[in-house]
């Protein structure tokens, strides 16, 4: 069983049925179902606000009820907090946001090498990345 990083981005693409890339979020999501989900409380934070904000109460509510149960919520110690703070700070003005520094973080401390994105914050050597163009 393979453990894989669900960010933000699958999240939102799997719940807005508008958006260009939601059968392939669909696809990849229904493939995963005998692996081993996983994200941080910061991606379910993020991703709770941006449902709200985009999709109402209705959205917020399948994220919560359909998408979570399905994956694990790992710790985010206060180190690797503070780890993550600071190479947000010397990315800005530009750069990866806080939340995929800490995803990134997350991924690199448990060795997790497949993450399930869609957008090209996680362009990392060591990671594959789903789905795949």
């Amino acid at each position: 069983m393979t453990r894989v990083f669900v960010d933000t981005s699958a999240f939102l693409a799997l719940l807005d049925r508008a958006d260009p890339k939601h059968e392939r979020a669909r696809t990849t999501f229904l493939a995963l179902a005998d692996e081993e989900l996983v994200t941080h409380g910061y991606v379910v934070a993020e991703s709770l606000a941006m449902a709200r904000r985009r999709f109402g109460v209705e959205g917020a509510i399948a994220l919560l009820d359909d998408l979570l149960p399905l994956v694990e919520v790992l710790p985010v110690e206060p180190a690797l907090h503070t780890n993550a703070q600071a190479r947000y700070r010397a990315s800005l003005p530009s750069g990866t946001s806080f939340v995929d520094q800490v995803s990134l973080g997350i991924i690199e401390r448990d060795g997790i090498d497949t993450a399930f994105v869609l957008d090209g914050d996680f362009d990392v050597a060591h990671l594959t990345i789903l789905p795949r163009p």
